[in-house]
């Protein structure tokens, strides 16, 4: 079965605002930004290394996916992009995303992740979604509070690939039905 994604989500500063799958043109942005460090410290996944090759490959495995590890495209009314999304961990329920520094602050983080959820919820039939968050990205939690998801605890956890250490992550929680 494919997987229905929404074509536009609204948001009022960029129209047609959409999660789409993965393309071969992403990787460059892609890259650079989960290569900038104010972005990759915040992602488990991405040393500051990661070349742009690894950026393909990683992206010609995701892309065709419609099942965790799945990444989406979080893109423009023209079609660039701006970021991903996607749900990734062992149960398949806990959500990562980015946006590209030129994104950021303008709101297209809770519209993508509100739509996301929705389609998860809709089209996988998940009872509930995770999300760890490092305790220095203030607003990545102010996010998912907004949209109905509760911290769960905190515990030092697994070190981004871009930090030296473990650090304290805020887990958080939002069952099917729960959001606002």
């Amino acid at each position: 079965m494919a997987l229905p994604l929404p074509h536009a989500l609204n948001h009022p500063a960029l129209p047609g605002l959409h999660l789409r799958r993965l393309r071969a043109d992403d990787a460059a942005p892609f890259h650079a930004a989960v290569t900038t460090p104010a972005i990759g410290r915040m992602l488990f996944m991405f040393p500051a290394e990661w070349s742009l090759p690894d950026a393909h490959e990683f992206i010609a495995a995701h892309a065709p996916r419609e099942r965790a590890p799945l990444r989406l495209a979080i893109a423009a009314g023209n079609g660039g992009f701006l970021g991903s999304i996607g749900l990734v961990g062992e149960a398949g329920n806990e959500i990562a995303y980015f946006l590209t520094a030129q994104a950021q602050g303008q709101g297209v983080m809770r519209a993508a992740l509100a739509g996301f959820i929705d389609l998860v919820f809709a089209q996988f039939g998940a009872r509930d979604l995770r999300a760890a968050v490092y305790h220095d990205n203030p607003a990545s939690m102010h996010l998912l509070r907004s949209l109905g998801f509760v911290e769960t605890g905190r515990a030092e956890g697994a070190c981004s690939a871009q930090r030296a250490g473990a650090e304290m992550l805020h887990h958080f929680a939002l069952r099917c039905g729960d959001q606002p």
